[in-house]
């Protein structure tokens, strides 16, 4: 009784000073289109929806105008299953249009859109009561999304919704001029669960002005993680979102869980003899463990949108570890939504993770198809990224690069054997990691990509650029035939992050960068506050440039290594505009050259080139293909061979070069990352230090 009469309250505003009209299917009321009555409305009026399915897409632009089923009148919330609004997913299912005030929205059910299911204007005010948003898809926010507007949810079901970037159930961000404000009824509760999406399966709340409280009936788990629902402040506030769940969906599984391309989603996926069909399944499932991490087992076989229904992209959690069979028997392939596609500042992403502290993808490869704009890896805000045993390849990165992260340094990224190859871009690159990257990244290749992109007024992204925080190693790292299109840009950045600014660590170990062309220039490694940058038997050779080779800063030890590159100046001191700033270059054992006339000094820095430095040819293998690594290689007559530093104790190297064999042999350690006449390293228990393939591009 108490329950009707605040129904009769809440409308009888509507009833006194505007008309109600009616929409009924049959013809028997004012209206058999939804669209046309609210068209006809006045302030104050009220629309009447009798029970039926009503495939419209609906705009609502009149102030206090309300929208109702028979649930409003009798209590009866039948009446919310029974009248349904069908988008037929050609856009939102229903809108409130900028600036909209007082809009009444109560006791109906919204589906199958292509758009948001409910989406509110910048400005506008507007009360949801008793709705269900189930079954939509949008790019942000398929069930309700909320762009700078006042908005009372009570009794709100959004359930079973996608959406491909952020907020499967929920979604808001507030815009210029405009602040979202958000009231969850804490009596009539609202109920978030099941729905999927790239990051925030359920919630995903951006440019937040205020802490948030939300009192839910029903939310996916018990206990909500980043994975399901994030809040970010606007700008450097530290707004909060508590919520308040009385109710939890499902139980994430505390155990490993398989994946089959043949598999099927009814399945437990406890075992690979009842796997599941798709991998955002088995994340979205599987429970998080920091110390004790879970697997999604991947079983041989291509993961697609095409052959086996995979969603895109897919979401990873964090201390979460999806593993797949191996590089050669487990494939990914990404594509675009078929009904969503990338749009600007947007791509067609494979895997998608935004506030996981912990991330980590081992085993298979991965593509793309039929995008001219992909990402593979996107993510965003804190954390690390650990890849093993991982290719990434035939990629067409636009507005990302195909790893796109903005990282912090709470946990080192480590990488291993990372092969990320064969790229055409008309703008971005292989990598750009951004914010600050510390860990290490041992046997990875980045190779045989293209950069289009042109300009007279601004720099091309570089094809590899990570921005470092503390101590960032390459150790057995590949950097080959990368061509920058743009004259004033270099191919490759590795340098330290602005803010907070400390003393970085960057160090390139048994490292080839090879054939690369850009006139910028092709390697920048630099930082401020007199970082320490170490190259310890490198091979920088047949690179074009016309500008340097490498340039760097700091405290600068080269040692054991060749450079021998068609640019003016091998070596670039790269100047700093702080007078407090020391650059001091220390090369030994190395060949450079053209001596010390390659390098490129600078005002006030210091070259200790030592006598133990050579010039001229390093005289190496060669062969039909430049384009393999091993055309670096020493030939028997190389004066790089038995002429590196006495002493590699304090060096730290890896116990194996570039191709696997012996870091030290004869005797005597050569220059360059290829030791001449070695033997395969015996007793290496790593399985991803084999003998470098050839590249194929």
């Amino acid at each position: 009784m108490k329950k009707l009469i605040y129904i009769i309250l809440l409308i009888l505003p509507c009833l006194v000073y505007g008309v109600m009209y009616s929409v009924k299917q049959d013809g028997s009321g004012d209206y058999t289109v939804i669209q046309t009555a609210i068209d006809a409305s006045s302030p104050g009026d009220t629309i009447l929806v009798y029970p039926g399915r009503y495939y419209e897409n609906l705009i609502i632009q009149t102030n206090e105008v309300s929208l109702i089923s028979l649930e409003a009148l009798t209590g009866n919330e039948a009446y919310i299953d029974s009248t349904v609004i069908d988008g037929n997913r050609i856009s939102s299912v229903v809108r409130v249009d900028q600036n909209a005030q007082n809009i009444v929205v109560r006791g109906l059910s919204f589906t199958n859109s292509k758009g948001n299911g409910i989406n509110f204007g910048p400005g506008s005010v507007a009360y949801l009561t008793n709705c269900n948003s189930m079954n939509n898809m949008a790019n942000n926010g398929g069930g309700v999304a909320i762009a700078g507007a006042t908005v009372t949810l009570s009794g709100v079901k959004m359930f079973s919704n996608y959406a491909k970037t952020f907020g499967g159930g929920l979604f808001a961000s507030a815009g210029t001029g405009y602040v979202n404000t958000i009231i969850f009824d804490p009596i009539n509760r609202c109920s978030i669960y099941n729905n999927r999406s790239g990051s925030g399966q359920d919630i995903y709340i951006q440019n937040a002005y205020s802490d948030l409280n939300v009192y839910l009936d029903t939310f996916s788990v018990a206990v909500p993680t980043t994975y399901y629902a994030i809040y970010l402040s606007q700008g450097l506030n530290n707004y909060q979102m508590q919520i308040d769940i009385q109710n939890a969906h499902h139980q994430e599984i505390d155990s490993d869980l398989y994946v089959s391309s043949t598999g099927d989603d009814a399945n437990d996926g406890l075992s690979p003899s009842s796997p599941l069909k798709t991998i955002h399944e088995a994340i979205y499932r599987i429970a998080p463990d920091s110390l004790n991490q879970n697997t999604v087992h991947l079983l041989p076989g291509t993961y697609s949108r095409t052959n086996n229904n995979q969603v895109f992209p897919i979401a990873l959690k964090s201390w979460t570890i999806v593993q797949g069979s191996g590089m050669d028997s487990t494939e990914v392939v990404g594509s675009p939504h078929p009904l969503i596609p990338a749009g600007y500042g947007s791509a067609d992403t494979v895997f998608m993770t935004y506030m996981e502290p912990v991330i980590s993808l081992k085993g298979f490869s991965i593509t793309t198809q039929n995008s001219e704009n992909s990402c593979v890896i996107h993510g965003s805000k804190k954390g690390s990224l650990n890849l093993g045993n991982i290719r990434i390849h035939d990629v067409t990165p636009n507005y990302f690069s195909a790893i796109w992260m903005y990282l912090d340094n709470e946990h080192d990224s480590v990488w291993n054997n990372v092969v990320i190859e064969n790229i055409n871009t008309p703008d971005m690159g292989l990598v750009d990691i951004n914010r600050g990257l510390s860990g290490s990244f041992t046997d990875c290749n980045f190779r045989n990509a293209t950069s289009t992109f042109s300009s007279a007024s601004v720099w091309a992204y570089p094809l590899v650029s990570i921005r470092g925080d503390g101590n960032l190693s390459f150790k057995n790292c590949e950097f080959s035939n990368l061509t920058i299109s743009d004259d004033n840009s270099h191919a490759i950045q590795i340098v330290g992050v602005q803010f907070p600014q400390q003393r970085n660590n960057f160090s390139f170990k048994n490292c080839l960068f090879s054939n690369n062309t850009s006139q910028g220039g092709i390697v920048l490694v630099s930082s401020k506050n007199n970082p320490d940058i170490s190259f310890f038997n490198c091979t920088f050779a047949g690179n074009e440039s016309d500008s340097f080779t490498l340039t760097t800063n700091g405290i600068v030890s080269i040692t054991n290594s060749i450079f021998y590159n068609e640019s003016p100046y091998q070596i670039k001191v790269n100047p700093m505009s702080d007078t407090e700033e020391l650059n001091t270059f220390n090369i030994k054992h190395s060949l450079i050259s053209n001596g010390v006339s390659g390098i490129q000094q600078a005002a006030g820095n210091t070259i200790n080139y030592s006598e133990t430095n050579i010039t001229g040819n390093p005289l190496f293998l060669g062969g039909d293909d430049i384009h393999d690594p091993l055309y670096y290689s020493l030939s028997a007559l190389s004066p790089c061979i038995n002429t590196g530093t006495p002493d590699t104790l304090g060096l730290f190297l890896p116990p194996y070069d570039l191709a696997g064999n012996q870091r030290v042999w004869d005797g005597r350690i050569d220059m360059g990352c290829l030791e001449f006449g070695s033997e395969p390293y015996v007793g290496n228990e790593d399985p991803s230090t084999p003998v470098i393939p050839a590249a194929s591009i």
